[in-house]
């Protein structure tokens, strides 16, 4: 993609454009807010819009009479980016789940093998140690958490490789030192701020190669997101982290146990939703955290005492949970189709973002190319920015 700046420009157009659209929290919406989508909206039942937000053509072709500029970006492809041959070898995946393994070595696959690497957030060193063992070239690896690195360094002990592991904070103060000249630094699947401070430190050291695979957007310091290239500071969307939560609303695989437990969350949220404003004596909305899937395991009166509990409320002596879940069923569907719209913006929002890295590491002098480097089957996280010292 040789015109990577006009394409930005054209997509922070549309993304202000139509803010509305997607710069929204559905919990907080008690009808719908916009007239133009009401019509094409309203005639969606439950199922309806399950299958919609199944089928990405069919949503496309859904919002094109409204937003054909949507519809034409959700439509733009990125290159898969060429890959060598492929460098795996399955007795090297033990241990390893089908999913992961197959986008370690599909990003393993893109990568030259002509230097030394840093391997930034490595885990175990699953990508480091195939690297190693493929190139016989030395592997450096980071990760903050004892137990893995000592986990990792006793694999590569048993494959007689060169592959270090250094035990420490990528968003320490000492992370920098890590990155050379004559090196590639590696990325996969970094979040946040994890991969904005890779891209910063393997600038400002001049690294000849720097590939990433970047994921949880939202994971930063700040209430806002700062766009790292000049372009994007111009053309700034104003993004908190609710905002960038959106590329991220993406299943790989919808079965049958995490299709009732989607269901089951979206109609417990809703309910203590309705039941915290009547406790409040506020009809506004009230986020509530990320929290384990185990919480609906049990009735929706132990998951009301821990939200309540989150958020310094007092549970009802008696909770009439029916109640407060009739209420929900009246909301979901209004929800899912403020969330079917928001969904539309999912991939301009991601390319946005990709392109304001990938736009960063070209105003410092890299050759840049940004693709795919495994199929959507194995991860919605599938895109590549790959940098070459010019």
């Amino acid at each position: 993609m040789s015109d990577l700046a006009p394409l930005f420009q054209d997509i922070s157009r549309l993304l202000r454009q139509y803010h509305g659209d997607w710069q929204r929290y559905p919990f907080a919406c008690t009808e719908l807010p916009w007239s133009e989508w009401a019509e094409h909206l309203n005639g969606l039942d439950e199922a309806a819009v399950d299958a919609l937000e199944a089928d990405d053509e069919a949503k496309w072709r859904f919002c094109a009479d409204i937003r054909p500029e949507v519809a034409a970006i959700n439509r733009l492809t990125l290159p898969a980016l060429n890959r060598p041959q492929d460098t795996g070898n399955p007795r090297w995946s033990n241990g390893i789940p089908g999913r992961k393994w197959a986008q370690i070595r599909d990003f393993a696959s893109c990568i030259s093998l002509d230097t030394p690497f840093l391997e930034w957030c490595a885990g175990k060193g699953h990508l480091g140690r195939l690297l190693a063992i493929h190139s016989g070239r030395p592997v450096l690896s980071l990760e903050r958490d004892p137990v893995l690195c000592r986990q990792g360094e006793e694999l590569a002990e048993k494959l007689d490789i060169d592959h270090q592991f250094v035990c420490d904070d990528a968003l320490g103060a000492d992370a920098h030192r890590l990155f050379k000249e004559e090196q590639q630094a590696l990325a996969l699947h970094a979040c946040g701020e994890l991969h904005l401070q890779f891209l910063r430190h393997g600038v400002r050291a001049g690294t000849r190669s720097l590939t990433l695979s970047p994921c949880c957007y939202h994971l930063i310091p700040q209430a806002n997101y700062a766009p790292l290239s000049r372009l994007g500071r111009q053309l700034d969307l104003g993004l908190d982290r609710q905002d960038l939560r959106l590329p991220l609303q993406q299943q790989v695989t919808g079965g049958v146990r995490v299709r009732r437990l989607r269901h089951l969350e979206l109609t417990w949220r809703l309910a203590f939703d309705e039941l915290q404003r009547a406790l409040r004596g506020c009809d506004s909305y009230l986020p509530l955290p990320s929290f384990a899937k185990r919480l609906l395991s049990g009735e929706f009166a132990d998951f009301a005492a821990w939200a309540c509990a989150e958020k310094g409320l007092a549970l009802p002596p008696r909770l009439d949970s029916a109640y407060w879940l009739a209420r929900a069923e009246r909301r979901r569907l209004l929800v899912k189709r403020i969330e079917l719209v928001r969904h539309l913006y999912r991939y301009p929002l991601e390319l946005w973002l990709l392109l304001d890295r990938a736009l960063f590491l070209l105003e410092q002098g890299y050759r840049v190319s940004l693709g795919t480097f495994t199929e959507q089957l194995n991860t919605p996280r599938r895109y590549l920015i790959r940098a070459m010292k010019s």
